[in-house]
Order: structure tokens, then C-alpha cells, then sequence
């Protein structure tokens, strides 16, 4: 036999960690928004210009934020709108960057704190 006795538990593992990172009910924070080489290319897209979100300098580039919905879990642009939203006892409302989203007690969570735009940010772009 040529497999080790860890070969079969390390192959389940990393099935069920693809399993869990495909079906969490976070997402990173990639997935929350656009990038744009320059200030005006972020002005001129449909994130700000059609859906009025604000372009902001964070991270050395331009940045849309959108809190669309993902996997069936509706995402929130403030903790107000979450927790107004979310009125399941058995739920509560979880920050994913500059999202936040409401997700069953106990649901794994992303492990962060929101980061809301500051006004250094919001001035970058405007």
C-alpha cells in the first residue's frame, strides 16, 4: 500500500475546506466591490455614475463599493438598514468589509470589522 494513514484524512479535509470556502454565507471582500486605475475611470462606471455608490481611494487604487446580493444573502450598505431588515430571532447582522449582512446566529462571520469610507477616503474621488 503506498498511501500514508494521513493521505485519506488530509483528502477529506481539503474537500470539505473547498465545500465551506465555496458556500460560505460571507464572502471576501473582492466580491463587495470594483477597482479602477484612476479616479475618473471609477466616476465613469455604472457603480457611481447609475447607482449613485461613492468611489474612494483605499488599498493604492479606486474603489466602488457594492453589497449586491450573494448566494441568496441580501447585503446591507449600513448596520441600520441590516438590523431594520433582519428581524429573525435567530439571526443578526454580521460586517463582511463594507457590507454587512444578516446570517444565522452562529453562522461562521467574516472576522473583521466594517470599514465604512472615511472623509480622507471620500475626498480622493470626487
Amino acid at each position: 500500500m503506498f498511501l500514508s494513514y494521513a493521505t485519506v484524512p488530509m483528502f477529506a479535509f481539503m474537500i470539505l475546506l473547498n465545500f465551506f470556502s465555496l458556500y460560505s454565507p460571507i464572502e471576501s471582500a473582492a466580491k463587495n466591490g470594483k477597482y479602477y486605475h484612476t479616479c475618473q475611470d471609477c466616476l465613469d462606471d455604472t457603480c457611481h455614475s447609475q447607482f449613485n455608490r461613492p468611489c474612494i481611494f483605499r488599498n493604492k487604487a479606486f474603489y466602488c463599493v457594492t453589497c449586491n446580493s450573494v448566494h441568496g444573502n441580501q447585503q446591507y450598505y449600513s448596520e441600520i438598514e441590516c438590523v431594520l431588515d433582519c428581524m429573525d430571532p435567530g439571526k443578526s447582522c454580521v460586517c463582511n468589509d463594507e457590507c454587512y449582512v444578516c446570517v444565522p446566529n452562529g453562522a461562521m462571520s467574516y472576522s473583521g470589522t466594517c470599514e465604512d469610507p472615511t472623509t480622507e477616503e471620500l475626498n480622493q474621488c470626487t
